[in-house]
Formats: structure tokens, C-alpha cells, sequence
């Protein structure tokens, strides 16, 4: 891939990215300065302009915020980094869903109830839990359920580990292994990326299961006014 002149203002339209941002971006080490030729003119490849638009995509789409970002392009850049430590890496270092309130960790339910959730989780497989910001974040959206009244139960739990575990076979399935550097940015990227999808895909099944169960109460109410004796 060759190098090209670009300037700034080139850069920001090619990538979508004020000015401003991108010149924040080089002080704060997430995109390489360039190659600078004189006061207003640095040479850039197109890879600054792919960086540019994953950091974008990262920070607004998936909703990370900038420490998370960095943590994700740091992975990326560890040269000698296997694509499953990446994976892991990436899982250990990002939480569930984006920044969270305030960018503040999530605390863990009382011992009780966590070793409660940890013999849960075992039940389903589940029985190495590391001491990760996302499994803080699972432990506390269970404790959340069971305040509301919507605990979730061990045959729902199964069904979720089942799910879970087919969603993380095709990941795996999907890593170019015989190209390394290009596996371990797709292991990092399709954790953080991916996500999203998977929580958008279970809102749209639920979409049509929806409109199934109303067709069919519909169907049901219609029947009872009409009462026994229609139709005969």
C-alpha cells in the first residue's frame, strides 16, 4: 500500500473526522502523526484513514469510550499477540455494553448472592469465572433481575449458555488463521463489533415472536366474543 500526500483537511474528508478530532487523536498517540513535509502537509497511508473510521465506529456506534478504544487498538497493535489471547484479552478488558454510567465499574453483588450466580453459572458449564469487569457487570444484571421480580431461571440460563456458546463457536469459526495479523484485529474487532449485532438480532426475534403471540390472542379474544355457538 503506498504513501500519499494527504492533507489534513484530505484526511478528515476521506475519513469523516473534524479536524479538530483528528489532531486530538495524534496528541493522544491513537493515530500516527504522518511523515511531516512542511507546516500544513504530512504523508499518510490509507491505513490513518481506516483507523480514523474504526476509532469513529468504536466510540459511536458501539459505544466505547476513549480509554476503551485505546485499550482495543493497543491489543491490535501487540505485534506478537495470538488471536485466542486476543480474544480473551479484548473479553477481559471490555465490559458488556459501552462506557456504562460514567465510565464506572460495576460493583460486585454481596458474597452471598455472587456465589449464588457462581453455582448458577456452573450448572451451566459455566465453571471458571475469572474476576473480569463483564462477568461483575452479568453477576450484577442477574442481582437487578431478581430485585424486579424477573430473576432468571435455570432452564432460561441453560438456554442463554446454549445460545451463547453456538454465537461464540461461529466467532471463532470466522478468524482467519492462516493470516495472523488479520485474525487477531478480527478476534479483538468481532468482540467489540459483534455485540451489538448479536443484542440487535435477540430484539428482532423477539419482534416476531411478538407479533406471533399477538396474532394469536387476537385469534383467541375473537373467538370468545363470538362465543360457542358461531358458526353452527
Amino acid at each position: 500500500m503506498g504513501v500519499i500526500e494527504l492533507r489534513i483537511s484530505e484526511l478528515s474528508r476521506r475519513s469523516g473526522t473534524s479536524i479538530a478530532t483528528i489532531k486530538y487523536y495524534i496528541r493522544e498517540g491513537l493515530i500516527p502523526p504522518g511523515e511531516r513535509v512542511n507546516a500544513r502537509v504530512s504523508n499518510h497511508n490509507d491505513a490513518t484513514v481506516d483507523r480514523l473510521r474504526l476509532i469513529t465506529g468504536l466510540i459511536h456506534v458501539v459505544g466505547l469510550s476513549m480509554s476503551q478504544v485505546r485499550q482495543v487498538l493497543d491489543i491490535i497493535d501487540e505485534a506478537e499477540l495470538r488471536p485466542a489471547e486476543a480474544m480473551t484479552r479484548a473479553t477481559v478488558d471490555l465490559p458488556l455494553s459501552g462506557r456504562g454510567p460514567l465510565g464506572a465499574s460495576h460493583k460486585d453483588p454481596p458474597n452471598q448472592t455472587s456465589h449464588s450466580f457462581d453455582q448458577a453459572l456452573a450448572a451451566v458449564g459455566f465453571e471458571d469465572i475469572p474476576d473480569a469487569e463483564y462477568v461483575r457487570q452479568t453477576k450484577a444484571a442477574m442481582a437487578l433481575a431478581e430485585r424486579c421480580g424477573v430473576g432468571i431461571q435455570p432452564d432460561h440460563l441453560l438456554e442463554y449458555a446454549s445460545a451463547a456458546r453456538k454465537a461464540a463457536q461461529a466467532d471463532f469459526a470466522q478468524l482467519p488463521l492462516d493470516a495472523p495479523r488479520r485474525a487477531v484485529q478480527a478476534a479483538v474487532l468481532g468482540t467489540a463489533i459483534y455485540e451489538p449485532v448479536l443484542l440487535g438480532l435477540r430484539r428482532l426475534a423477539h419482534r416476531e415472536l411478538a407479533r406471533q403471540l399477538n396474532a394469536r390472542l387476537a385469534q383467541h379474544y375473537t373467538r370468545e366474543e363470538e362465543g360457542p355457538d358461531h358458526g353452527r
